[in-house]
């Protein structure tokens, strides 16, 4: 398989609009990417520690 990129001539410049559509497509992958962090890692992990902590407590009580 031919690779793509090799046949873009390397003295043309591309325009800043295609520049900026890219990294605008980089920037919502990234936040993406977090925001799916935050939900499926992070959150569940807090909500964990916070009811482990509750149960530690409360056991030390009794």
């Amino acid at each position: 398989m031919e690779n793509p990129f090799k046949k873009v001539i390397h003295s043309e410049k591309l325009p800043d609009i295609i520049k900026d559509k890219v990294m605008d497509d980089i920037n919502v992958v990234k936040l993406a990417l977090d925001v799916t962090d935050l939900l499926t890692i992070k959150y569940p992990e807090t909500i964990n520690d916070i009811f482990n902590l509750s149960k530690k407590n409360n056991n030390n009580t009794d």
